[in-house]
């Protein structure tokens, strides 16, 4: 979403009347999801006696691998749990898309649709309808069948679940963003020379105190909602030193922090036109204290006392839930990565996030559970991705930085499966007699060692053409001449054939690009990794064989299932073709999936044994809609 100015505007009505049930649920399907675990590592620990109740939910019911989805990917995967459908019908295909007309990538999941009427008025564009935020994926849900044939839903966290369905109860998971329209933008502020950051994800601020101390700068905002012209909103950010702390004013908010504290969460509050305002919350990390501070803000997430975008059904449950547990992460993908990835916060700081998100997220789920008022329950716990991107390097003897991973990496994600194995143990004791329990990944891990450019291949093998005089092409396919490219690949699984009549400046007819896509599926399979000729991609499969439908006409014409190991680089990703073909992963994000589905199965464990085969993500969805109730 390119801004949050159309979603301040918003006037979306969720229909339905979510009132209090006035009966109790005697037999409950209870979904638990933890994304990314992994079949290996959970067997593993589960014999050596570290997840006792995985091993005694494996014992009195099942425990297999989960197939994936393809590619593997949290959104894709999940949206196929959803709909019990793959992505040519349900229209997910990559964490990113691209628009075809522009070849730029942009966020798969959701959509800001601005309205068409806007009136002219002293400077101001004052909209006369409302916009719109739609979810791209396409399809019911099963929870909106379970509604539809009687039954009540509750639904916290799931990804790709935003704007949320109106059902009896959902809290939006991945899709949701921060203030500023983004999946999750920081701030980090310097008295320190610092590098351009590599994501649009950071926020860099150079700050400088005066004689005695006091730095004072601002913390940027959303963009005026009604003067597009104008600069961002911003509330005022003042430091001093006092004593061996902090003392920090936000707005209107004063606090202290001593060096590698984090604060509660702080409101901040954006005025425009002298009398309105838009309010948000944050959480600050005093990374060093003087004379050489360093500061951490969070992205700016939506209150969820006063949401400026919908994050729940019914509208008022985010307020509510507020009031019940406490503030809380409102973001769809709040463990924000690239904090770590940049160095802005230490491998113990990025922990303590996880630990109070995962906190948060299990006062929802229980709280839910407890109200016995849903025939289906599933919320999904993402913390276990998390770490196991980001900590990978600590398992991983051949990781370029396991030499340097200190013990808080080494433990991580070995820690992060216990505290899904107390979760487990925690809804065990929750559910009641009859009440039956899956507990599911969307998919599996690997290493992540070496990055591959995929567009670099591509140039290398004639497909890609850079403009005259260019070596490389920077994100954004910035130096790309399209009248001369046949192929090109966006995303991080994706290659796109430059078709005539689909992409905007396309030349390749339907003939030959059925040529280029057999050379490509039939040669990107040799490619080696120049360092030691191992093989680098196992297979490369043709989006008209695994995406019947093609809905929302954003499906690739290839996908790459690269061995485990590899994986697209962040270049490759955004339309970048570097000059090399393969280089080390130096970056934190030390793990992945992104790669040959049959090499990162999810897992499924059932306190029951199922009378249908669930083997593959998408059969969840089934088997909820058929045994939701008591039948």
């Amino acid at each position: 979403m390119k801004t949050i100015r159309l979603a301040l505007l918003l006037a979306l009505t969720l229909l339905t009347a979510c009132g209090e049930p006035d009966r109790t649920v005697e037999q409950r399907l209870i979904i638990l999801g933890f994304d990314g675990m992994d079949p290996n590592l959970a067997q593993r620990w589960m014999d050596d006696g570290s997840l006792p109740n995985f091993s005694r939910l494996a014992a009195s019911g099942t425990f297999a691998p989960l197939k994936t989805s393809n590619p593997p990917q949290s959104p894709v995967a999940w949206s196929d749990f959803a709909t019990g459908n793959g992505p040519g019908t349900h229209g997910i295909y990559d964490f990113l898309r691209r628009d075809p007309a522009t070849y730029a990538p942009a966020f798969s999941i959701s959509e800001n649709i601005p309205p068409e009427s806007v009136l002219e008025l002293f400077g101001l564009h004052l909209p006369l309808e409302d916009g719109q935020i739609i979810n791209r994926r396409q399809g019911a849900p099963f929870w909106t069948q379970v509604e539809a044939e009687g039954g009540d839903s509750t639904v916290l966290r799931v990804p790709v679940t935003f704007p949320p369905d109106p059902i009896h109860r959902m809290m939006s998971g991945m899709g949701v963003p921060d203030l500023l329209g983004s999946q999750g933008t920081y701030t980090f502020y310097t008295t320190r020379p610092t590098m351009a950051a590599s994501s649009s994800s950071t926020r860099t601020v150079r700050i400088r105190p005066d004689r005695e101390g006091l730095i004072t700068t601002t913390l940027e905002g959303p963009a005026h909602p009604l003067d597009p012209d104008a600069p961002a909103l911003n509330v005022p950010l003042e430091l001093r030193p006092d004593g061996d702390s902090v003392a920090i004013r936000l707005g209107e908010s004063e606090l202290t922090l001593k060096e590698g504290q984090w604060s509660n969460w702080v409101d901040v509050r954006f005025e425009f036109l002298g009398f309105a305002s838009v309010g948000g919350i944050v959480r600050l990390n005093l990374v060093s204290s003087y004379p050489r501070v360093q500061l951490y803000v969070s992205p700016i997430h939506i209150d969820p006392r006063a949401p400026v975008v919908p994050l729940s059904s019914p509208p008022d449950y985010a307020e509510k839930l507020a009031e019940e547990i406490g503030l809380y992460h409102t973001i769809g993908m709040p463990e924000e990565t690239w904090s770590l990835n940049e160095g802005h916060l230490s491998d113990e700081a990025y922990l303590d996030m996880i630990k109070t998100i995962l906190s948060e997220r299990e006062a929802m789920f229980y709280s839910a559970l407890d109200q016995q008022d849903s025939d289906v329950v599933v919320g999904v716990f993402v913390q276990t991705d998390r770490v196991s991107h980001m900590f990978y390097r600590g398992i991983d003897p051949q990781h370029p930085l396991y030499p340097e991973t200190g013990e808080a990496a080494r433990g991580a994600i070995h820690w992060i499966y216990r505290e899904a194995d107390r979760i487990l143990g925690e809804t065990m004791q929750r559910m009641g007699p009859n009440d039956r329990l899956i507990v599911l990944s969307d998919h599996g891990f690997a290493p992540f060692r070496r990055a591959v450019h995929l567009n670099r291949w591509l140039v290398d093998q004639g497909l890609l053409a850079l403009q005259p005089g260019a070596q490389s092409s920077s994100v954004g396919f910035a130096q790309i001449d399209w009248s001369k490219t046949q192929a090109y690949a966006v995303g991080l699984n994706s290659i796109f054939i430059n078709r005539a009549g689909r992409e905007g400046q396309g030349i390749v007819g339907q003939a030959e690009a059925e040529k280029i896509k057999q050379r490509i599926m039939l040669t990107l399979p040799g490619l080696q990794d120049p360092d030691d000729g191992a093989q680098i991609v196992a297979e490369v499969f043709d989006g008209d064989v695994i995406y019947p439908g093609n809905a929302n006409q954003d499906a690739p014409d290839l996908v790459v299932g690269y061995l485990p190991g590899y994986r697209a680089s962040w270049q490759t990703t955004l339309g970048g073709a570097p000059s090399s073909l393969v280089e080390d992963n130096n970056r934190k994000w030390s793990g992945d999936h992104c790669m040959l589905p049959s090499a990162v199965p999810g897992v499924l464990f059932t306190s029951f044994q199922p009378d249908q085969p669930l083997e593959a993500i998408a059969d969840i969805a089934r088997y909820a809609q058929e045994h939701w109730s008591a039948h």
